[in-house]
């Protein structure tokens, strides 16, 4: 299964609350559930996914028993460092055939935030040799704004199903601030849903922070920024000031922010002077405590006048 959603719809959310469920069923299905956002490369992903799947079956090994089994994988870069690749992938699809035949039940294999590049080298190129693993039932989260990609050939033979997460209702959302923030008035509930206009839990739970500590909400300007950005510099541009806004100052070579929008270093540079050049970031001097020299550079969404 594919869970899309935008950054905020509750998708790693959704993954918790069915890993609860799953184990409390009449047969309880174990779940493991890591950030895809870890990975570059679909030899980082199975390796993550073996060493959770180790945890589960052999709990009580020492945590350096998986980095002792990847040792014999880790091969120096060369010559033949392109061929090598796909011996070690099925290497690892190998260990996590054995880690899933060790368990007493069934478990289900959650990524969180994978990129559809890796999406697609995995449950694409590895497509059969993930089929012929027993015991394993996988989910896939990732950004609703890439759908065509994450179903691209031959991946999206690999997925029997797609949920998409879809905006809150006024009522939905008025029952997520009533569950998270229940001082908030009806008309500061309201106020917030108005703030946020796009039926985002993420958004709207931001906008109720602001409500309450006595600041106007400024989500609505955000997005505002991020559309202008998108605008002016493509979809990419936008997801780059929608991660600033969310996260805060950051600089081009953030290894979160990169993997999050989804760019090389040099690009997102690039945009990052480019959306300076137009009055929509700044660029701050932050001096890192411990650190001697010259304060790091960041770049940061510019108030609006």
């Amino acid at each position: 299964m594919v869970v899309l959603g935008e950054p905020g719809s509750g998708r790693t959310s959704l993954l918790n609350r069915v890993a609860w469920l799953l184990a409390r069923e009449s047969e309880p299905r174990d779940s493991v559930i890591v950030s895809g956002e870890l990975a570059r490369d679909p030899a980082q992903l199975l390796g993550v996914l073996g060493a959770r799947l180790q945890r589960l079956t052999e709990p009580e090994a020492p945590r350096g028993r998986w980095l002792q089994d990847l040792q014999a994988l880790a091969l120096p870069d060369g010559p033949f460092g392109d061929v090598a690749q796909p011996a070690i992938l099925m290497e690892l699809v190998d260990l996590l055939g054995d880690r899933l035949a060790a368990l007493a039940r069934g478990v289900c294999l959650m990524i969180d935030g994978i990129s559809p590049t890796v999406a697609h080298g995995v449950f694409g190129g590895l497509r059969n040799e993930l089929w012929a693993l027993e015991g394993a039932a996988w989910v896939v989260a990732g950004d609703i704004a890439e759908r065509p990609l994450y179903r691209e050939p031959p991946a999206d033979a690999f997925f029997a199903r797609t949920v998409e997460l879809a905006p809150l209702s006024a009522n939905d959302a008025a029952k997520l601030l009533r569950a998270h923030a229940p001082d908030l008035s009806d008309e500061q509930v309201a106020q917030a849903i108005a703030a946020d206009g796009t039926g985002n839990p993420r958004r709207l739970l931001r906008a109720a922070a602001d409500i309450q500590a006595g600041i106007s909400p400024t989500v609505s300007a955000a997005d505002g920024l991020a559309r202008r950005a998108a605008d002016l510099g493509g979809p990419l541009a936008g997801r780059l000031v929608a991660y600033l806004a969310d996260n805060g100052p950051a600089s081009a070579s953030d290894e979160r922010l990169l993997r999050q929008v989804g760019a090389s270093r040099q690009r997102v540079s690039q945009l990052m002077h480019q959306l300076e050049s137009a009055g929509l970031l700044e660029t701050l001097d932050v001096h890192e405590p411990g650190r001697r020299g010259r304060p790091s550079r960041r770049f940061a969404v510019k108030p609006q006048s």
